[in-house]
């Protein structure tokens, strides 16, 4: 039976990182993300508000579709390379 371990072993020069495939976020994109979590944490402490009423209901419905709004926008940029 034949040594495979030998075959198995690659140099670290074979390996390519993601990060050297894409290019950095921008500014943009950074500042799309951020209101994105911003919306979807704002939606998510009106839920955990105990004292929380209807309106705090549509509130945070509105938010967190605000958030799924932004990162869908968000996602779209990064698949064309360019900026929301």
């Amino acid at each position: 039976m034949a040594d495979t371990t030998a075959t198995a072993v690659r140099s670290p020069a074979h390996v390519i990182t993601l990060a050297s495939r894409r290019a950095a976020p921008s500014i943009t994109d950074t500042l799309a993300l951020h209101a994105a979590e911003n919306a979807l944490s704002m939606a998510l402490s009106m839920l955990r508000n105990p004292q929380g009423s209807a309106v705090d209901l549509q509130r945070a419905t509105a938010r967190a579709c605000r958030a799924a709004t932004l990162l869908k926008r968000a996602c779209a940029a990064q698949m064309q390379g360019g900026a929301a």
